[in-house]
């Protein structure tokens, strides 16, 4: 294409006249006006040729306007297509070049069919393709930002909770040590003060006997002096005698206060030269990458880790405490965790509130929802959570610094709740599995479904898929597009299932009632993890948070296994 936007018309120029170009011919490479057009078009050398209007012309990509229509080494028109070089040729390359090649055809039976070859259906799908998985990688590594914003989160706790631990015990220390101290000194003190006082009171006699050694030199009878002197002398002696002891008394002794720093202390000031240390973790990423003519309808498919059976998961009970009773009886039937590591347990019923406890179980805070019936919770992020409600046909969205519901989304009857990429995905009773995309509320159907008919249905996601309980004893997975991966029913394990949760393996961990059931990833078999021996009382709420299982109670019990 000319560098101007203006192209003049090639036949016109020839003559040294200048008329703008109102069509293009690409065989003959020029421009042509109205006139020459109609020439162009009667002429027998010319009137096959495919015009195009020069609107259409510019719109065509550059590289493409750049095409050659004839052979720049023999200046001949292409005539032929070497299919096993990839290559245009004219009369003289295939006589020169291509006298072995087999399979070579003409290019104008070729482009006869061009428009509707299933190479460009091939190409679009291909783009189509890329497109797609181009999206995918923005969405998942705008979800690793999002994963590396929660571990630095998290990381920040860790620290700041470490050094507060460090502050308050090296504090419990410190008083220990200063009142041992107090106390040494002052058991040293009430030695001395001891031996001080004898020695004022033993002063007060030796006076005394000075005295009345004098009195009765100076005026006692000479037989009084002698009396009185033997008399004396007794007193001396035994005060000579205690002089001479003075020195077994234990307030005699010259005592000191020696402070010694315990070693491990020391070691801390001077050997220990880190608070500790921050890495990248690096493996490889959850999904792959599908394009090719090869294969129809790529897409990203979560990588599984390495499989693991339900057989060789154990669970040990590390820690156990009851969520802050309220008002009336507690009624638990949702759990969640922040990326903090804080959990968040919705009470239904009768105390209509959010609860939201460290993970040693002290409270953080209550968060009241009257008249709302909050029946399930899942964290959006370090602040926001999204809650179902049991009567009000709503999703309500509720900042937890603030306390207060920011948005509330019409739903109809909304059951068990989960969070991932952006989108909120429930359990609809009698319809199936909704999703809300939280940037503009707007709700679409994932899985029709109308067997979901029980109040205690539940839901959570792994990788692409979503697992589900629906009507008595089933677990159903789909892909988070509505395909259905299996279905699984077992009323002699699963009399009612209620809470669910996956870990990294796709296991699937469902409460029932009393007992945590283990359902392998691909849906074919189940095994009973925990059972009311364990513990397990009538629960709803179950999450895996790293290797840690937590299980909560109607009653507001709570369970952490370490898992294994």
């Amino acid at each position: 294409m000319a560098a101007s936007n203006v192209i003049l018309c090639g036949i016109c120029d020839a003559q040294h006249t200048s008329h703008v170009a109102d069509y293009w011919c690409p065989e003959c490479d020029e421009g042509l006006c109205s006139t020459c057009k109609n020439h162009h078009g009667v002429s027998k050398a010319s009137r096959q040729h495919g015009i195009i209007s020069i609107d259409d012309y510019k719109k065509l990509p550059a590289e493409i306007c750049k095409i050659e229509q004839n052979c720049t080494e023999h200046d001949k028109k292409f005539q032929m297509f070497c299919p096993r070089h990839d290559q245009l040729c004219c009369i003289m390359c295939v006589s020169e070049n291509h006298k072995e090649c087999t399979g070579m055809f003409l290019i104008d039976e070729a482009i006869k069919s061009s428009r509707t070859s299933t190479l460009f259906d091939s190409l679009e799908k291909s783009l189509k393709d890329i497109q797609e998985n181009i999206e995918r990688v923005v969405k998942d590594r705008e979800a690793n930002l999002v994963e590396i914003k929660q571990q630095h989160l998290k990381s920040l706790h860790n620290i700041k909770d470490t050094r507060q631990k460090l502050n308050s015990r090296l504090d419990d220390l410190e008083k220990h040590m200063i009142d041992n101290l107090n106390s040494t000194e002052t058991q040293l003190k009430l030695k001395i003060v001891t031996l001080l006082n004898k020695l004022s009171e033993k002063k007060n006699e030796i006076e005394i006997l000075k005295t009345n050694l004098m009195s009765v030199k100076q005026h006692g009878s000479d037989l009084q002096a002698f009396i009185g002197s033997k008399m004396l002398e007794k007193d001396v002696a035994e005060e000579l005698k205690y002089v001479k002891n003075i020195s077994k008394d234990d307030g005699f002794s010259q005592f000191g206060l020696k402070c010694q720093i315990d070693d491990k202390i020391i070691d801390i000031l001077s050997n220990i030269i880190r608070f500790g240390s921050i890495k990248i973790e690096k493996s490889k990423s959850p999904i792959v990458i599908g394009v090719g003519h090869e294969k129809q309808a790529q897409f990203f498919t979560a990588v599984q880790p390495r499989s693991k059976s339900i057989d060789d998961i154990t669970a040990s009970l590390i820690g156990e405490f009851s969520v802050l009773a309220g008002k009336s009886s507690s009624c638990i039937t949702g759990l969640s965790v922040f990326p903090d590591g804080r959990m968040i347990f919705a009470d239904c019923y009768y105390n209509n509130r959010l609860v939201i406890v460290h993970n040693d179980g002290t409270l953080d805070c209550e968060i009241p929802l009257s008249p709302l019936l909050p029946f399930d919770v899942t964290c959006i992020d370090d602040k926001t959570v999204a809650v179902t409600t049991l009567f009000q046909h709503k999703v309500v969205i509720v900042d937890t610094e603030n306390r207060q519901v920011t948005n509330a989304i019409k739903t109809g009857r909304c059951r068990g709740i989960t969070y991932r990429q952006g989108q909120l995905f429930y359990c609809a009773i009698e319809k199936g599995i909704h999703a809300i995309n939280v940037s503009n509320n707007k709700v679409r159907t994932i899985v029709e479904d109308y067997t979901i008919k029980t109040d205690w249905s539940y839901i959570t996601t792994s990788g692409e898929n979503i697992f589900y309980t629906g009507y008595g004893s089933t677990v159903k997975c789909y892909s988070i597009r509505g395909e259905k991966r299996w279905e699984y029913k077992d009323t002699s394990i699963l009399s009612c299932a209620w809470g669910i949760t996956v870990d990294q393996h796709g296991i699937v961990y469902v409460i029932l009632n009393r007992d945590v059931v283990l359902i392998s990833a691909d849906g074919k078999k189940n095994r009973t993890l925990l059972t009311g021996e364990n513990g397990i009382q009538e629960s709803y709420g179950i999450y895996l948070h790293t290797n840690k299982l937590y299980v909560v109670s109607f009653t507001g019990q709570f369970l952490q296994f370490k898992m294994a």
